[in-house]
């Protein structure tokens, strides 16, 4: 069965790990391993955009917000607009951030 550009991206997201070298005192900061919330999120906002099969450009980038992408797990988009606009709330708004 053919997947849905939104089950391509969950895929995608579900899979990122990274196991390379980081220079002393770095780490590497996963939302949606770190908190689950975030890719329940994440699952949902694709679900409801994206669960077709139209061919799209996905641009990678983060809203470097304490509420952005590292919170929603969604590509520029806040907490706020993810309420407020989409209809997805979430619980968790400071989880990642207690770690910095």
């Amino acid at each position: 069965m053919p997947k849905t550009f939104a089950d391509k991206v969950i895929d995608f997201n579900s899979s990122l790990n990274y196991n390379g070298d980081l220079p002393e005192g770095f780490k590497v900061m996963n939302p949606y391993l770190d908190n689950p919330e975030t890719m329940d999120v994440m699952q949902q906002f694709y679900n409801k955009y994206y669960s077709d099969f139209k061919q799209r450009k996905f641009i990678i980038g983060i809203n470097p917000s304490r509420n952005g992408a590292g919170i929603t797990g969604i590509l520029f988009t806040d907490t706020k607009r993810l309420e407020s606009v989409c209809g997805i709330k979430t619980k968790t708004i400071n989880f990642l951030f207690l770690y910095c």
